[in-house]
Formats: C-alpha cells, sequence, structure tokens
C-alpha cells in the first residue's frame, strides 16, 4: 500500500502503520481486540454507529467522520461572479461524493433568481465522459447502487412537488453517470430534505432573512460543515456563529487543511481529525505532579 510504504521510506518502526483488508463481519473482533485501544472511522452514519456502540462497550475512545449535508448560505449579491464560482466547484468536487460537499444553497431574495440561473446554467455545461480524458468534466459515480441511490431521492423529490431548474435524470450512456441536477421547491415530506445527496445534485432554498436561512440550514440532523458567503464579514460572522455545524467558512465552500481541526456534531459524528486537536484524541494527556518533601500533606478529601 502506498501509504504503508511512505511510513516505511521516513524510516518509521516496522508496522507503525499497517493497512488491514478486511470485511465488515470482522470489524467487531479487531475493536474488541485489547491491543486495539481507539478506534476512529470515517463512514456512513450506519457504520459510525455499529462501531461507536462497539467502542463503547469496550470503554475505547472512538472518534466518528460521517455524513454530512453542508449548507452553503448566500446573504447578499455582491461577489456574486466568485460565489456561483464557489458553489459549483465545492458542489462537483469528487462528482459530489464527498462528506463535505455543499448540498443544501440557502438564498436570500436579493441573490435567488440569478444564482440559481447562473448555478444551473454552469452545471447544465458540465460533459460527461471519460475521467481519463481531460475533455470530460462529468465523472460517474463510484458505483451503479450509488447512482441508483442517488435516482430514487431524486425521484422522490419531483414525484412530491420539487422543481428540476436542471437535469434531473440519468445519461443515457455506460456508466454510472447523473445528471447535474438543481432542486427547487424541496419540503421537509421529501427525502431530499434530510438525507445527504451523495452525487452531483444540489437543493437550492429561497429564505426571507439572515434568521430563516439560519433555521433552514440548522433542520437537518447532520452538521459536519457550512459555508457563508456575504460582502460584509461581521455579517455574515454573526450567522455562523448561529450554525450548528463544526466548521463554517466565511466566502469560501467548506475545506480541509491539515492545520485545522476536521469534525461534526450531530449525525455527523464527534471528535477532530488534523491540527493538534486531531493529535491529542488519541494521546494520553496524563498529569504527573511532583511536589517538595517539605510540603504540607494536603487532606485528600477537600
Amino acid at each position: 500500500m502506498p501509504l504503508e510504504q511512505l511510513f516505511a521510506d521516513a524510516g518509521a518502526p516496522p508496522r507503525v502503520y499497517t493497512n488491514l483488508l478486511v470485511p465488515a463481519s470482522e470489524i467487531d473482533r479487531i475493536v474488541d481486540n485489547p491491543l486495539v485501544h481507539g478506534v476512529s472511522l470515517t463512514g456512513s452514519n450506519r457504520a459510525g454507529a455499529s462501531v461507536g456502540e462497539i467502542a463503547g462497550r469496550n470503554v475505547k475512545k472512538s472518534v466518528l467522520e460521517l455524513g454530512g449535508s453542508d449548507p452553503f448560505i448566500v446573504l447578499d449579491a455582491e461577489n456574486l461572479d466568485r460565489t456561483v464560482e464557489a458553489g459549483v466547484t465545492g458542489r462537483m468536487h469528487n462528482m459530489g461524493q464527498s462528506c463535505v460537499s455543499p448540498k443544501r444553497m440557502i438564498v436570500l431574495p436579493e441573490a435567488y433568481g440569478e444564482f440559481v440561473a447562473r448555478v444551473a446554467e454552469r452545471l447544465g455545461s458540465l460533459q460527461p465522459g471519460d475521467p481519463a480524458d481531460e475533455a470530460t468534466t462529468l465523472a460517474p459515480l463510484s458505483s451503479e447502487n450509488a447512482a441508483e441511490r442517488l435516482m430514487e431521492q431524486v425521484r422522490d423529490a419531483l414525484e412530491k412537488g420539487a422543481t428540476a431548474v436542471v437535469g434531473g435524470g440519468r445519461i443515457d450512456r455506460p456508466g454510472a453517470f447523473v445528471e447535474p441536477t438543481v432542486l427547487t421547491g424541496v419540503t421537509p415530506a421529501m427525502r431530499a430534505y434530510e438525507e445527504e445527496l451523495f452525487g452531483p445534485v444540489v437543493v437550492v432554498y429561497r429564505v426571507a432573512d439572515d434568521a430563516e436561512a439560519v433555521a433552514t440550514a440548522n433542520a437537518s440532523p447532520f452538521g459536519l460543515g457550512a459555508a457563508v458567503f456575504a460582502g460584509v464579514v461581521e455579517r455574515a460572522r454573526a450567522v455562523a456563529d448561529r450554525l450548528e455545524a463544526g466548521m463554517v467558512w466565511i466566502n469560501h465552500p467548506t475545506s480541509s487543511e491539515p492545520h485545522l481541526p476536521f469534525g461534526g456534531i450531530k449525525d455527523s459524528g464527534y471528535g477532530r481529525e488534523l491540527s493538534h486537536l486531531g493529535i491529542k484524541e488519541f494521546a494520553n494527556q496524563k498529569l504527573v505532579v511532583t511536589m517538595r518533601t517539605d510540603t504540607p500533606i494536603r487532606d485528600a478529601l477537600g
């Protein structure tokens, strides 16, 4: 494995990093093993709940980085070209198959109409093809099952009254291709309102003001990342302070940097990866106190 080889090339002791290619049915035995002192999982909510349960049963530390349905909040029409670029780039990273991809775009009236039109135009112009071809701007999803699951969510929304401004179907060519899709009119009665959309589909909501933007963003079982775009940074910060998320980026789509903590709350998991916080997640922060021998012995009871 390349990552394992990197550790070896760097001079790390043998087996300090080891890849284990095991079926899901063996995870219990691994976490149960007394040689294992902690477990970190990046994956689905179902897998996270299972691993967290096993770790808790064994009184072992766990960190869970699970799914996300990140809000992308647009408070005004300032710098709209850059905001649209950020929304499309962030959403289409890895064809939308990213936990921190902005899946719910929440836009105030000042920018809503033009924002939706521009995003739809950009997504509709993407060209499907062989991912190895430099001319390709729309690759397939990871599997046929992933594509069909996404289409079930889209069809559910359309059948219950949502509108596909662009896209809404499969692409007629070999491979797990899904049309880049912009959905409006999504309501709590639809799966797309609460479920994570893992692929090139975005839901856009029109909200009246900052307070409704916050309420809409927080009306999700997930709480991984969020992004807020505004010409006045103080306004964006005020909204960011009220968002239920582990990370908020202002005037930039949610991202990941080695020096910044990465992680979420709610159904998106707990704990942090990266930065000094990630390093300390599995470190024993042990206290050692040395007292002078002429120091009076304190009452241990208080």
